[in-house]
């Protein structure tokens, strides 16, 4: 199963998942990424629209290629649901 790395990007720094996660296609990895980012709203909620439109979750490969950029707006949109 590939391995998949979600890292945070945004006004103020770069979060890189250092550890990745198994999942068996790039929908698998959309779906874990934004659960991840739901359970980050909160925090991003007080800030200001200028640095929340700069947050990013990419999602990168094994092979250390981006694959995937979903921007704020589409997380908060979304609002998955966080297990």
């Amino acid at each position: 199963m590939p391995r998949y790395y979600i890292d945070v990007r945004s006004h103020f720094a770069t979060n890189e998942d250092p550890d990745g996660v198994e999942l068996p296609d790039i929908a698998a990895a959309k779906a874990e990424a934004l659960k991840v980012g739901a359970r980050l709203l909160d925090e991003w909620a007080s800030l200001p629209s200028t640095y929340s439109s700069a947050i990013v979750i990419e999602i990168v490969d094994e092979a250390l290629n981006p694959v995937l950029a979903i921007p704020y707006t589409d997380i908060a949109v979304q609002k998955p649901s966080v297990s």
